[in-house]
């Protein structure tokens, strides 16, 4: 299974979504590839070619694993392999209009985003409607888990009826991502429907 990950709240001081999920889905046996989109990297080097510029790290989560940069060339060659060493692959997308972005979205077996309501606005909104709009383009029927961080009762209320209502495959999970009780439960909901 391909998942993708697109959370703009990741903090310094703790490690992001997918990499959390990828050490529990290792440790519970399978062999997970992690992708992760360098956005501070592509931003430096948006004007070499996409062969030259390692805008995405690969991650092997499995005894011996090595981690190592990929150009974006290399890292639609990883999605498209059809060795099938890995059981899941997880992507960590923070911004996900890029070009070599498209392709991982199109590439997904489900689309997961990760978002504050304490910092929901109508730009965000507008931003997660396009990106799934973009995902589906080439695969209709994307199922969508929105994961909702930080809640209050009254906004995620409005905000779940409203996502519900215009958009069709979408699930909802309320989180406190400050504690790994959330982890577990985000597991649950991706790996064990």
């Amino acid at each position: 299974m391909i998942v993708t990950i697109i959370a703009e709240t990741a903090t310094p001081t703790m490690p992001d979504t997918a990499t959390r999920l990828a050490r529990r889905r290792a440790l519970a046996g399978r062999n997970v590839l992690l992708l992760k989109q360098n956005c501070e990297r592509k931003q430096a080097n948006q004007y070499t070619k996409d062969h030259n510029n390692a805008g995405w790290s690969r991650m092997e989560m499995k005894a011996g694993a090595r981690s190592r940069a990929l150009s974006s060339e290399l890292m639609m060659r990883e999605l498209a392999s059809t060795d099938d060493v890995f059981h899941d692959v997880i992507i960590d997308v923070p911004k996900p209009f890029y070009a070599d972005a498209k392709t991982v979205l199109a590439s997904s077996n489900l689309l997961v985003f990760h978002m504050e309501l304490n910092l929901w606005d109508k730009e965000r909104e507008a931003k997660l409607y396009k990106c799934i709009r973009l995902a589906r383009n080439t695969n209709m029927d994307l199922p969508v888990l929105v994961i909702i961080d930080k809640i209050d009762c009254m906004q995620s209320q409005k905000f779940v009826s409203q996502l519900s209502g215009n958009l069709a495959h979408i699930k909802f999970i309320y989180l406190d991502d400050a504690n790994d009780m959330s982890l577990a439960n985000l597991y649950r909901a991706i790996y064990l429907p």
